[in-house]
């Protein structure tokens, strides 16, 4: 009788924790869906249509905080955090084409990780408007987004971390370099 119940209660515990897991992942696809149409967006210069998505996106990302908070596992998961990366690219994105500021990591609730790996993001997207600029020959546009690019490296190479807890910041930092 004891260990039936005991399986019992084990089984309900484990499928509560997949409903969580399972509501958290479409939560983290849809803000990763709105994060992409923003970036979209801004590169069409529709910056209301971008705000619109990044204001969507946020609203997720609060009921997704919320309800990882019931399951500290999930906090951590990948999806999770990928969804808060491409949310902290978007948003630094638009935030840097409207009013040209790099948007600390105050503003953000997100893991750290996730606001790292943002930065590297956004670098490749300010990488793609300075080309674009420069095809232009519109110099001076450009050297804003190379001055934001080379700002953002330098905030990824100035941490140190130990490894174990770096998030692949050395990595980034690497394609940035490439890339740049």
């Amino acid at each position: 009788m004891f260990e039936e119940e005991n399986l019992n209660n084990l089984n309900e515990s484990f499928n509560e924790l997949n409903k969580i897991r399972e509501e958290s992942l479409t939560i983290s696809r849809e803000i990763v869906q709105l994060s992409s149409k923003c970036i979209r967006s801004i590169h069409r210069d529709n910056f209301e249509i971008a705000l619109n998505y990044i204001e969507s996106a946020s609203e997720k990302l609060i009921k997704l905080k919320q309800i990882s908070k019931k399951v500290s596992e999930i906090s951590y998961a990948g999806y999770v955090l990928d969804a808060e990366r491409e949310y902290v690219e978007a948003v630094l994105f638009y935030k840097f084409e409207k009013n040209n500021i790099l948007e600390p990591y105050e503003n953000f609730d997100v893991h750290p990780s996730s606001y790292i790996q943002g930065i590297g993001d956004t670098i490749g997207e300010w990488r793609r408007k300075a080309l674009e600029q420069l095809r232009k020959l519109k110099i001076k546009e450009a050297e804003n987004y190379l001055e934001a690019m080379e700002e953002s490296l330098e905030i990824l190479n100035q941490l140190r971390l130990p490894r174990c807890i770096d998030w692949g910041i050395k990595k980034i930092c690497r394609q940035c370099q490439i890339n740049y």
